[in-house]
């Protein structure tokens, strides 16, 4: 398993596990609110990696360089990376995270629930990319 594998299954886990805390709002009060601590946590932790795995796609292939964060998808979705219907959600997720702390719990619930599905569909899309490099880099030898 590469290293991209490994990472991916990890940021898949933590998605599901985002996701599935996100369908029942009871649950993010349990602990004393530890279990929302843990989902923001982890919600901040995969938009941070998207950004950083969509930055090294984009170096890998000498794209035009993002101006900012949330730009990293938009130029992924240039060269058909990923679509450009799930750019917004990414976009959102980027944006919100520098200042994720700003947010109340209401309006983090609602940025975390619009985001996570588009945040699952672009791991999905990078693991494919991923798949399809490894395979080209096995019929070059």
């Amino acid at each position: 398993m590469d290293d991209f594998s490994k990472l991916n299954s990890s940021l898949k886990k933590n998605v599901a596990e985002v996701g599935s805390v996100l369908k029942d709002p009871h649950h993010l009060q349990a602990n004393g609110g530890r279990s929302f601590e843990r989902t923001v946590y982890l919600f901040q932790s995969i938009a941070k990696a998207i950004v950083d795995i969509g930055n090294n796609i984009i170096i890998e292939n000498d794209f035009r360089s993002p101006l900012n964060t949330a730009d990293v998808f938009i130029s992924l979705a240039e060269h058909d990376i990923i679509p450009l219907a799930i750019v917004p959600g990414l976009k959102k997720a980027a944006l919100t995270m520098p200042k994720i702390r700003t947010y109340d719990n209401g309006a983090l619930f609602d940025i975390m629930t619009g985001c996570i599905g588009d945040m699952n569909k672009c791991l999905d899309l990078f693991a494919r990319y991923h798949q399809s490099r490894n395979q080209e880099e096995q019929a070059c030898t």
